[in-house]
C-alpha cells in the first residue's frame, strides 16, 4: 500500500519519523505541480498537416497538373506513383517557370520531368514539427509530403502550417492559407 500513498503519509502510518523540519502538510503539498505548468506532448506532422492534399500521377501532363492546381486553388501538388507514394511536390511557380514552348508542349510533357535534380524529402506523421522544419530547411523546400509506414501519401506540411503555429493558431484542421491561395481578404 505504501507504493500508492505519498511518502510522508506512508511514514506516518508506519510510525516512521519524517525528519525534523518536514510535516505531513509539507510532504503532501511539495509534490503539487503549479497550475500554470502543462505537460503537452510535442506537436507532430500529423497534427498540423493538410490531409488529402491535391495529387497528380507522375505520368500526367504538365497541363493536367496546372489544371488540377487551378481547380483546387492550391499552391502545391504532390506527384505520386501507382501505389500513392509521393515522388515529389510541385508548386504553381515551378510549373509556370518550366512551361514548355508551343501550343502542345504542356500536353505532351510528363509532370515527373519537372522533378529532376530536386531533393525529394518526406516525413512521417509521428515526426515532431521541429524535425519537419529541419527537413524542409535542409531541402530548401516549402512543402513536404507526410507518409505512412508503407511510404504512401498521408498528408502535406507547408510553410503555411508553420506560419499558423507561429501566429498561435495550432488549430486541429488545416489553416485557412495552407491549401488555398491567400486572397488578401481579412
Amino acid at each position: 500500500m505504501s507504493s500508492l500513498v505519498h511518502r510522508g503519509r506512508a511514514a506516518i502510518t508506519r510510525g516512521e519519523p519524517e525528519g525534523p523540519e518536514e510535516t505531513e502538510a509539507e510532504a503532501v503539498h511539495g509534490t503539487l505541480i503549479p497550475a500554470g505548468t502543462s505537460r503537452r506532448r510535442a506537436r507532430t506532422a500529423a497534427d498540423v498537416m493538410t490531409r488529402f492534399p491535391a495529387t497528380v500521377h507522375q505520368s500526367a501532363s504538365m497541363w493536367t497538373a496546372w489544371d488540377r492546381l487551378q481547380g483546387t486553388r492550391t499552391q502545391h501538388l504532390v506527384v505520386v506513383d501507382d501505389r500513392q507514394r509521393p515522388i515529389g511536390v510541385l508548386d504553381d511557380r515551378t510549373i509556370a517557370l518550366e512551361w514548355p514552348p508551343g501550343p502542345m508542349g504542356a500536353r505532351r510533357a510528363p509532370v515527373h520531368t519537372l522533378l529532376r535534380d530536386r531533393l525529394r524529402p518526406r516525413v512521417r506523421g509521428a515526426d515532431d514539427v521541429a524535425a519537419v522544419a529541419r527537413t524542409m530547411l535542409g531541402a530548401r523546400a516549402d512543402a513536404v509530403p507526410v507518409v505512412d509506414r508503407d511510404g504512401r501519401l498521408f498528408g502535406l506540411v507547408t510553410l503555411w502550417h508553420f506560419a499558423d503555429l507561429a501566429a498561435g493558431g495550432g488549430r486541429q484542421g488545416p489553416p485557412g492559407g495552407s491549401a488555398a491561395r491567400p486572397t488578401g481578404e481579412g
